[in-house]
């Protein structure tokens, strides 16, 4: 009887555990699209509201069409390449830690070097802490994706596309 008891607790409590876990992939952001080119990145909050000083996960997709590439880091000084970053702007933001993975090693022959490069998708991840004397309201995070894309014949000239991510704040 009591294995029976135990079984019934066990079913019990992955419903909850289940329930608990959906609510919270239900209750993160919708991504905001980022496009540019050929590259597009989907960035989104670990929520849509949040209080003040309160860190909040950032998860970040970005997609790199065929044939091309963008920078990773680290890269050589004075030649003049952009490295891929995330970076938040504004009053809203008091920390921010994303990290991008570590880049591909890519060999360019005609140049007799080798770049840390991204090549079709890859996911980065984070936090941000909120700024502590925060107003309520409904807010917009605003932030920059800077990178540079190439191909084998050419480099693009260094892009800064901008974003804002809804928040409301309690």
């Amino acid at each position: 009887m009591s294995m029976i008891c135990r079984a019934g607790l066990y079913v019990v409590l992955m419903i909850a555990f289940a329930a608990v876990a959906s609510t919270d992939v239900a209750a993160s952001a919708a991504p905001v699209v980022v496009q540019a080119d050929n590259v597009e990145a989907q960035i989104a909050l670990s929520t849509e509201h949040a209080a003040g000083g309160h860190q909040i996960g950032v998860a970040v997709e970005i997609a790199v069409a065929p044939g091309w590439h963008i920078y990773g880091e680290p890269l050589p000084a004075g030649e003049g390449l952009t490295p891929t970053s995330i970076k938040f702007d504004g009053d809203l933001v008091a920390q921010q830690n994303i990290k991008l993975p570590k880049p591909t090693p890519l060999r360019f022959d005609t140049l007799n070097e080798t770049y840390p490069v991204y090549q079709g998708s890859f996911k980065a991840a984070g936090d941000i802490v909120l700024a502590r004397k925060l107003k309520p309201g409904d807010y917009s995070i605003a932030g920059t994706l800077n990178f540079q894309e190439c191909n084998d014949a050419i480099c693009k000239m260094p892009q800064s596309v901008h974003f804002a991510l809804p928040i409301k704040i309690d």
